[in-house]
């Protein structure tokens, strides 16, 4: 399998250097396996210890899809970026629910409902707490009538890419790409705040607590 560099900070600087062997490398779009290769939420789930997909439950719906479209926007050079993030979403989602009856009794139907409605109202308000937490940090300057219309107006992952388009510049140029990166840093710190403060334990899809790093990754400037 060939190298692709992975980053670490140097004086505030990414560097890049390579992938130890044996190690899927990111790629835009979904795989197969990960013999050819893997996009940031696929190499989540092999860091998570689930199935290889892209859509692994150990993270929020919303993250993933973010998470998702940065991956296959970014240009094959500039991906080495989402690196210093890799497996910092694992646990960033609301525990589902055990499942319930099966068939389509009413009854069936009726308890399954009961069972996941505490795991929707919980979703919806770590995503209103991330957004709200997301808007607070990228846009501080925006008025209160302004964020309330952007809370209300469309969910986290329309949030995060209509105010990513302020101040305009094309999406291949290196102030974008910094940016890009810079609120998708910002983005996992909103949700792990957001989860302290409603009291949801992060987990792993394979009931261990995620690592934390000693330290926070340096975030690109602006």
């Amino acid at each position: 399998m060939s190298e692709s560099p992975m980053s670490e900070s140097t004086h505030g600087e990414t560097v890049a250097k390579p992938v130890p062997d044996g190690m899927p490398v990111l790629r835009r779009g979904k795989h197969r396996n990960p013999s050819r290769g893997a996009c940031f939420m696929e190499y989540t789930a092999l860091l998570a210890g689930e199935p290889f997909t892209d859509h692994p439950r150990c993270v929020d719906g919303e993250l993933a899809a973010i998470l998702r479209a940065a991956n296959d926007m970014l240009s094959n050079a500039d991906r080495r970026l989402l690196v210093p993030l890799l497996g910092r979403a694992i646990g960033l989602t609301v525990e589902p629910p055990p499942p319930g009856p099966t068939g389509y009794r009413r009854a069936a139907v009726r308890r399954r409902r009961e069972l996941t409605a505490p795991y929707r109202e919980r979703t919806a308000r770590l995503r209103r707490e991330a957004t709200s937490r997301f808007l607070t940090a990228v846009e501080p300057s925006s008025s209160p009538d302004t964020r309330a219309s952007l809370e209300r107006t469309g969910e986290l992952s329309w949030v995060f890419w209509e105010t990513l388009t302020e101040p305009a510049s094309l999406s291949t140029s290196p102030e974008y790409v910094r940016r890009l990166i810079h609120r998708l840093h910002v983005l996992h710190d909103c949700y792990e705040q957001a989860m302290d403060d409603l009291g949801i334990p992060r987990r792993g899809s394979t009931g261990r607590s995620p690592a934390r790093e000693a330290a926070p990754h340096p975030i690109p400037a602006r």
